[in-house]
């Protein structure tokens, strides 16, 4: 036989209180005395009450609870940090995994999940203005991670066209006039964004443009680029490529065709992922700290959730060399 679990009527018997009071103190509301609510909590404890939950929904119309909204990308690594400073301002945190075809109908049910703010990481390009972001989400603030740098969204963004340049940059210094690339998919705002950097980049030195194969942020991706990249017969000594994972793969590639890293081609990747610390030979890459940007994605959606009020605008850090 099940036992019954304590309710909240049977807090305020034990407490001697109304269960209005009950209430207030749950939900830290003010007009208690510091006696009554020690009282309140006494009892709570004693009971072994748990507030349920659903009905805290319903009263406050509130659920202390921030989603992420994630496309499936390889890794995230922000992932841990921004749970943990979701957990440490006192919210809970949820992830939605969708497609494409999700990405309007998840932002539109937001409401019904009871959630008071969005955090989303798009797999592509910018996926609307402001306003039409705000009408799929029915007013629930939001975020994006990743976003064109400039757009009218409210996002935390790293500067890949400045991450780009200076990978780019660093093979120029190093002497070499023919630089390939291995880039990301176009399709993704990263992978465009450092693509259009490393053209750029040549460009402005004066040099031609090398070859460039599309690949998808993968190891294996990475690896299938580089063999044909050296198959082509096209002349290279100096390759970019968009990220670590592929860079890993692009390694294995030159020393299965006999070739060496740096000697006979000179490699910059991007990401500065954990991996890459323990790679022989080492990786030069430009670093994103994840971190840095998981927390600052949260602590921008806590200020929106918290205060109408707060500018609309994008937040931008920038990579350096690993």
């Amino acid at each position: 036989m099940k036992t019954k679990r304590p309710t909240l009527y049977d807090v305020a018997r034990e407490a001697n209180v109304s269960y209005q009071t009950v209430s207030r103190v749950i939900n830290d509301k003010a007009h208690v005395s510091e006696e009554t609510r020690e009282r309140v909590q006494k009892a709570i404890k004693t009971l072994g009450f748990r507030p349920n939950r659903a009905a805290q929904i319903m009263q406050t119309e509130q659920s202390d609870t921030i989603e992420v909204v994630l496309f499936y990308s390889g890794f995230n690594l922000f992932l841990y940090e921004m749970a943990r400073i979701v957990q440490q301002l006192g919210y809970h945190f949820v992830i939605s995994a969708i497609t494409d075809a999700d990405f309007a109908s998840t932002l539109e049910s937001a409401a019904s999940r009871f959630v008071d703010g969005l955090i989303i990481v798009p797999d592509t390009r910018l996926r609307g203005d402001y306003e039409e972001l705000k009408a799929l989400t029915g007013g629930i603030p939001f975020i994006q991670v990743g976003a064109p740098l400039g757009a009218s969204v409210p996002s935390v963004i790293y500067d890949q066209v400045q991450g780009a340049r200076l990978a780019t940059q660093h093979l120029i210094d190093l002497g070499h006039q023919n630089i390939a690339e291995i880039s990301g998919p176009l399709r993704n705002q990263d992978g465009y964004d450092r693509h259009t950097s490393w053209v750029a980049t040549l460009r402005d030195a004066g040099l031609e443009m090398g070859v460039s194969i599309e690949s998808d942020f993968t190891i294996g991706g990475g690896y299938q680029a580089m063999r044909h990249l050296l198959e082509s017969g096209s002349e290279f000594t100096g390759v970019f490529i968009a990220n670590d994972s592929m860079a890993f793969g692009a390694h294995t590639a030159i020393r299965e065709y006999g070739l060496r890293v740096p000697d006979d081609i000179s490699i910059v990747s991007f990401d500065d992922i954990p991996e890459s610390a323990h790679f022989v030979p080492g990786l030069t890459t430009v670093r994103q700290d994840f971190n840095l940007l998981g927390r600052m994605a949260v602590e921008y959606l806590v200020e929106l959730i918290e205060n109408p009020h707060t500018a609309i605008h994008q937040r931008v850090l920038r990579g350096r060399p690993a």
